[in-house]
């Protein structure tokens, strides 16, 4: 068969008959193109052109014979479809159609590449016909970066590796490309203990020496300190808002009160005592004679308000005692920002309460609270209830024996053991109570306001009824807390050891390591375990030093205990402290653990998720921020910035080119100002340039206020904060 088919081809072309061809060139709308030259070839015809077209754009060509191929010759400016075409017989009418295009020239300046894609044209065609729209890509090679787009017009973002364009003339673009400068980061944190930077007070002012007295009596005390002077002679006055402005100052005039400001949205007016009044009467005489004035429906002094990231009680027990484990735990940073909420409601699975106690009366419900032992009331008559529950919520700063960590709380009191023990029996019942998950039961008691937090200073072997109990509470919301133990095993506790709880293990005050900087240590007692655990203060127990964890006890009286069941409560109450700043509570534990501080060299095996940092977790913090920039004073300004996830481990970052320093830091508080409390470290300004490569290791240090620049030495102070390698490779 292949054989006839070259004979029968051979015959054929010998015996090729003449044919003639024409057409039109002309463009998309049917106008005809004039001056387009065509070129035909063929085995059995010489090459010729034909052309020009005239006007009229037609064309024809005669005298052909076999197979002929016709091109259209290149016309500038112009393209056709289809350029080419091959005929072996005659035809008439063909049309080629002509669209003006304009070139688009890239030039690639450095290493990468530019990706084209073709958004919309008019014809199908592979050239650029005008009105064509395309989007161009830059892609840098590796170890390369795109800098930018020269030559694009006004209305495109030359920064964007990604822009669109229009052909519809001549283009011409460059694309930029230049070497990456890199930074490796590992960053690391250096914590102060046994106090915060901030919180450092003058020499003898505490004593860390002995302490022969780990019980103390109640003692009355002077008026808080935190409530410092009002401005003198000035007060605010809130008036019904139904009133006009000008009615509601008239009213304070007419009553001899000078109006300094306003705010009207809320009514209130920044008043003082007319000159002939002033040194009349008392602050508190101004202050009932506001409270006279028709419409004012309250008043207050201007109390003063001064840039402080702590805040420390008044209660006569806290700075001689309780100041190593609050502060541990960066407590009266985080009072600063919240101190509770009645709203929050925490209970206490225990062995009942002093309900009597001056520190506690106020803060608990007695209402519902239950006695599930064979105790004949919610009365605590060992001690360790009593003692936990102040750790939690005891009245602060009332000028009264010790402090809370919660200072506004509610607390419900679930007596679930007698003599200091209980059972799996027992703690499930109050577990659930606690949840609310026996309302509907006719025989068992009524919590008509579950819990928020559970709080267990309690365990032992495993129990598949608690677990049930605890996966209950969990499954309704409630954020349980527990001890992990006193056996000193690496081996936790129940219901500590259950997925749904939060674990604590106990540090000691390392106040025995002074002098000298230490991070606290694990209590000896203490179990562990790896992984899935916090550490709170609970003391150490060592002898001859405040290493204990001081509390209310009952009949009025306070005790230093130590134990993971001390541990406990300091982390529910941080916790309370988290929700009434606004966590909610299917974060808190994420929040939490991420917030830790990762002390001894991040060993999770006898540490867990780390100490607990209560300011950082009721501020939710997410990122260490890494920086190329300038600091100014407080203020910083980026060119280059990378939000780390906590705890931070290593990163990798690209720089720009110029003169910056290189900053890591833990903005607390949000407010993109370095303050008391942010954590923080800076290199020296130095000129990086492009290839360059650097290794930075960063130790972020807790801002102090004498490090802020309101001074020379100040700025100094702060120019040298943080340590830090810096390795360019």
């Amino acid at each position: 068969m292949v054989v006839v088919l070259l004979l029968l081809t051979g015959c054929l072309g010998g015996n090729s008959k003449e044919y003639s061809i024409s057409g039109v060139v002309q463009d998309g709308l049917g106008i005809p193109l004039a001056r387009v030259e065509l070129s035909l070839e063929g085995d059995e015809i010489a090459p010729r052109v034909i052309g020009p077209t005239g006007a009229d754009g037609r064309w024809s060509a005669h005298g052909l014979k076999g197979r002929v191929n016709l091109e259209v010759v290149d016309k500038e400016g112009w393209y056709f479809n289809p350029k080419s075409q091959v005929f072996h017989r005659a035809a008439d009418e063909v049309v080629i159609t002509a669209v003006r295009g304009e070139p688009l020239t890239i030039h690639i300046v450095g290493d990468g590449e530019v990706e084209q894609e073709v958004l919309f044209t008019p014809l199908s065609t592979e050239y650029y016909p005008r009105t064509t729209r395309i989007r161009l890509k830059a892609v840098p090679a590796p170890d390369w970066r795109f800098n930018g787009w020269v030559g694009v017009p006004e209305d495109v973002d030359p920064e964007n590796p990604v822009i669109e364009i229009t052909v519809d003339e001549p283009v011409e673009l460059w694309a930029e490309f230049l070497p990456t400068i890199t930074v490796s980061v590992g960053v690391e944190f250096l914590h102060t203990f046994p106090k915060a930077y901030e919180q450092l007070v003058e020499e003898g002012q505490v004593s860390l020496g002995p302490s022969s007295q780990a019980w103390a009596q109640p003692q009355a005390a002077s008026a808080a300190a935190w409530a410092a002077s009002p401005v003198e002679g000035e007060f605010i006055a809130l008036l019904d808002r139904s009133l006009s402005r000008e009615e509601q100052v008239h009213r304070l005039e007419e009553d001899g009160y000078t109006v300094l400001d306003t705010i009207e949205i809320l009514g209130a007016h920044l008043v003082r005592p007319a000159d002939s009044q002033l040194g009349v009467l008392s602050q508190e005489g101004h202050l009932r004679a506001l409270e006279s004035v028709a419409g004012v429906l309250a008043v207050e002094p201007n109390l003063p308000r001064v840039a402080q990231a702590f805040r420390v009680p008044d209660d006569p027990h806290y700075a001689g005692h309780q100041w190593w484990h609050y502060e541990q735990i960066r407590l009266p940073q985080a009072w600063a920002v919240t101190t509770g909420d009645r709203s929050v409601r925490v209970a206490v699975l225990d062995s009942g309460v002093d309900t009597d106690h001056p520190d506690l009366v106020g803060q608990l419900d007695l209402e519902y609270a239950w006695n599930f032992t064979w105790e004949d009331s919610i009365e605590d008559l060992d001690g360790h209830g009593t003692h936990v529950t102040g750790t939690i919520g005891a009245k602060t700063n009332n000028g009264l024996g010790v402090g809370g960590v919660m200072w506004e709380v509610e607390i419900l009191p679930a007596k679930v053991l007698a003599a200091g023990e209980g059972s799996s029996w027992s703690v499930a019942q109050g577990i659930l109570y606690a949840a609310g998950a026996l309302n509907d039961q006719e025989d068992k008691p009524t919590n008509p306001r579950p819990a928020d937090i559970i709080n267990m200073s309690l365990g032992g072997p495993y129990s598949i009824l608690e677990e049930q109990a605890v996966q209950e509470a969990h499954a309704r919301g409630v954020i349980m807390v527990a001890a992990t133990g006193n056996d000193g095993w690496p081996v936790i506790d129940y219901p500590a050891g259950l997925p749904e709880v939060i674990a604590v293990s106990a540090t000691g005050s390392g106040l025995d390591l002074l002098p000298g900087p230490y991070e606290p240590p694990l209590a000896e007692y203490s179990n562990f375990r790896t992984g899935d655990f916090v550490v709170a203060p609970g003391g150490g127990g060592v002898p001859d030093i405040l290493d204990y964890v001081l509390s209310t006890f009952p009949d009025g009286k306070y005790a230093g205990y130590y134990g993971t069941s001390m541990a406990a409560p300091h982390v529910t109450g941080v916790i309370g402290l988290m929700l009434a700043n606004g966590i909610p509570k299917s974060e808190v534990r994420e929040v939490l653990e991420r917030t830790c501080m990762k002390i001894h060299s991040r060993n999770s095996y006898f540490y867990g998720h780390g100490l607990v940092n209560a300011y950082w977790a009721v501020n939710g913090v997410e990122h260490i921020r890494l920086i190329q920039g300038l600091r100014s004073g407080t203020e910083i300004q980026a060119v280059v910035e990378e939000l780390v996830p906590l705890p931070g481990d290593q990163w990798t970052m690209e720089l720009v080119a110029g003169e910056y320093q290189l900053i890591a830091w833990v903005d607390v508080n949000g407010n993109d100002i370095l303050d008391v409390g942010d954590y923080y470290s800076e290199s020296e300004v130095l000129e990086f340039d492009h290839g360059d490569g650097w290794i930075w290791a960063p130790v972020l240090k807790e801002v102090h206020p004498v490090d802020l620049p309101d001074s020379a030495a100040g700025q100094a102070a702060l120019g040298s904060m943080g340590h830090y390698q810096l390795i360019k490779q």
